[in-house]
């Protein structure tokens, strides 16, 4: 009986030292849950202002998030802000931009007249375009460096844009020496696009446009499969004061997709020649840019010409101004030059591609405008 009482007792104990236990369990769970209860949900994080990219010359620059004030001194860049719809943007550009385009510029955007003009494409007022409070400054390769670096001082992100991917040596010069030129221009007006297309965030048109090159450029691909390689024709480029391409810039990648084989491929670069050098080569075909249109009639009037397949054969062609300026591709002369230069070639084998058809709803869908020669 006694031992029953000792055990009884125990149990009573242990019973009445695990009730404040159970006690402080059970307020502590309360407590946690009432701080759950008076806690505010916390704020999402902010979205950054900026960003960065990696620009054709090889430079990080610091992108606003939202660049709404936008300075293009470069051509080309302006061009395709244009067919990306971003004109709204500009706020400053380059003082030549109708001798290196073309008046159709107006056309599309009757606004640029009057717009600042702070430089030109190979030189900018440092002063003058800072005062235009810009987000972002588009420039060539061909601007000084010391330019550059001022406005980098004053805190505007400057983005260079050359239209080839080459290494910074490469990128920074005007006739770069690209390995392989097909791939160095392809790529490089690839990442041009979305870059601009990124900046000015139109970066659905930038990718509507990138694939109406690469459709386009299968067409080409596609129909010179008729054409055997030995039937391939010679052409020669001619510029003023004898200048021509050679292997490196993009009319000689223009000239090997369109199933042209260039004459000039012996030479690197945009370099002067003679006469005697092109008499030798003996072009099949000699293509005068429209800007140039002038160096035609010189050919024709002087005798020391009239020896060469071209001139006997009077196949002498004026390139339409929609195959813009070979230097540099352009999404026109790759989208619509290839084509041209390789149906003017082969007219039997892109006898079925309507090319005025295809001029006119590249002009209407990324430049608003019917094309006007």
């Amino acid at each position: 009986m006694k031992n029953r009482r000792v055990l009884f007792t125990l149990m009573l104990c242990m019973l009445l030292l695990a009730l404040p236990l159970y006690g402080c369990g059970k307020g502590t769970n309360t407590a946690a849950s009432n701080t759950q209860a008076t806690e505010q949900p916390s704020a999402p994080p902010a979205e950054p202002a900026t960003y960065t990219i990696v620009d054709q010359l090889g430079r990080t620059v610091e992108i606003p998030k939202k660049a709404e004030r936008i300075v293009a001194l470069q051509h080309h860049t302006l061009d395709i802000m244009l067919e990306l719809h971003a004109q709204g943007k500009l706020v400053g550009v380059l003082s030549d931009w109708e001798s290196l385009l073309g008046g159709y510029v107006a056309d599309v955007y009757p606004g640029i007249k009057d717009l600042p003009t702070p430089g030109k494409i190979s030189e900018l007022n440092v002063e003058a375009v800072a005062s235009l409070k810009p987000d972002v400054v588009f420039v060539s390769n061909q601007v000084p460096k010391e330019s550059l670096t001022q406005l980098e001082q004053l805190g505007i992100p400057v983005v260079g844009i050359t239209l080839y991917v080459a290494d910074k040596e490469q990128a920074s010069t005007i006739h770069p020496d690209l390995v392989n030129p097909d791939e160095a221009y392809t790529e490089g007006l690839k990442q041009a696009i979305q870059l601009i297309g990124q900046i000015t965030g139109t970066e659905d048109k930038a990718a509507e446009l990138w694939d109406y090159v690469v459709s386009n450029r299968a067409i080409v691909s596609k129909h010179l499969s008729e054409v055997p390689e030995q039937d391939r024709i010679k052409v020669y480029m001619a510029n003023e004061d004898m200048f021509t391409y050679g292997t490196g810039k993009y009319v000689g990648v223009a000239m090997a997709k369109a199933g042209a084989h260039n004459v000039a491929e012996t030479i690197k670069g945009y370099k002067q020649v003679n006469l005697e050098q092109v008499a030798k080569w003996n072009p099949e075909v000699i293509f005068v840019q429209s800007r140039y249109a002038s160096v035609l009639d010189e050919i024709r009037s002087d005798k020391a010409w009239s020896e060469i397949d071209a001139v006997k054969n009077n196949k002498l062609i004026i390139a339409p101004d929609y195959t813009k300026p070979w230097g540099n591709p352009t999404p026109e002369s790759m989208a619509l030059g290839e084509i041209w230069l390789a149906k003017t070639l082969y007219p039997d084998a892109f006898k079925d591609v309507d090319l005025n058809a295809m001029v006119q709803h590249f002009y209407q869908t990324f430049y608003g405008i019917d094309f006007k020669e």
